[in-house]
């Protein structure tokens, strides 16, 4: 246990520090972030809450859950938010898993499954992608044992872009045994165009083990501000609850959380995101035509095929900040402003 969690610090102290390199090509498309400040909504509510922060938060965040399941058309009993939906896949590890057991997690994805099950004291098996970068959902399966107590998917996939459809999740939570906890982190579903936004969430009624995760990072562009919630049976997201450090959802976030799911502010973050959707959609088409190879996306950036130091090194020429992955042979780029994408463009045709 003591080795695996060296190994994930060094994990941690090898990612690549970006306050520590120095002067940084201007156009930052590394990091999945939206290229728009937060709406106008939000930032006045966020303003109001920093005049009350002598005052605690609400400890049971019981206005940002309300407001949450109503966008979501569930119960607020439902719901768990916490500082940021990294927090609470590392809460899910903790709740089901301990040494001894086991965990599925897809790679290349988000780093933080495999950290999560490791802190846990649960080991993990490692399952690759499919032919379209997104869950290769029957080696998932195969990977299922006696011993395993909770299954992370990413849909669509970060860093490929990649997707399953509802019914292909669907279809894996009806073979996979009920005791088994499957996490699907949908951290980028605002982006999805080929189904409907909420098409997930008609399976919370139809499996107790499912838990869908989702953030304000992205669509809602509050990545500073740390927010995510879970969506799940009453008693999963009670227990999440519980189990939170008390107050960590502090009150300028619950600001945010709250004028980002009125009317105003999903207005304006549907607006964006069809933006970012059309822009994909454009850089694909000339990806394509220029013969560079890339993953077909469903989120908010596109993985680019080919060695990632030159890749790097082409889009730095151009003012670009990408974020490489050798091991996964490419480079994530974030979609971003369309000046932004038609530097990326430039440097790659």
């Amino acid at each position: 246990m003591l080795l695996e969690l060296r190994s994930v610090v060094d994990r941690v102290l090898a990612a690549p520090d970006r306050s520590a390199r120095g002067a940084l090509p201007p156009i930052r498309l590394s990091q999945n972030e939206m290229p728009w400040a937060p709406a106008d909504v939000i930032v006045s509510a966020m303003t109001e809450a920093v005049r009350n922060v002598h005052r605690y938060p609400d400890y049971h965040r019981s206005a940002a859950r309300a407001a949450v399941a109503g966008a979501m058309g569930l119960d607020p009993g439902r719901i768990a938010i916490d500082n940021g939906s990294g927090s609470l896949l590392h809460a899910l590890a903790r709740l089901v898993c301990e040494p001894g057991v086991h965990g599925v997690r897809p790679a290349p994805s988000f780093e933080a499954y495999a950290a999560a099950l490791s802190l846990a004291g649960a080991e993990s098996t490692e399952v690759g992608l499919d032919e379209n970068g997104a869950m290769d959902l029957d080696a998932m399966l195969a990977a299922v044992g006696s011993d395993t107590r909770i299954v992370y998917l990413c849909n669509p996939n970060n860093p490929t872009g990649g997707m399953r459809s509802v019914e292909d999740i669907r279809n894996f939570l009806q073979r996979v045994p009920a005791s088994v906890l499957v996490v699907v982190d949908e951290a980028y579903r605002e982006f999805v165009s080929v189904e409907p936004v909420d098409a997930t969430v008609g399976l919370l009624d139809e499996f107790e083990n499912l838990v869908l995760l989702r953030t304000l990072s992205k669509a809602h562009g509050l990545a500073g501000i740390r927010v995510g919630y879970a969506a799940a049976a009453p008693r999963i997201a009670e227990a999440l609850r519980r189990t939170s450090v008390g107050f960590a959802l502090n009150s300028v976030a619950e600001a945010a959380v709250i004028a980002a799911f009125g009317p105003a502010g999903l207005a304006v973050a549907q607006e964006r995101v069809s933006v970012i959707v059309s822009e994909r959609a454009r850089v694909e088409a000339a990806l394509k035509a220029g013969n560079v190879s890339y993953v077909p996306s469903q989120a908010n950036f596109l993985f680019l095929h080919g060695e990632a130091a030159d890749l790097l090194s082409r889009l730095e020429a151009r003012g670009v900040l990408a974020r490489p992955f050798p091991r996964a042979g490419g480079v994530r780029v974030t979609i971003g402003l369309p000046e932004e994408n038609d530097a990326v463009l430039g440097a790659l045709l």
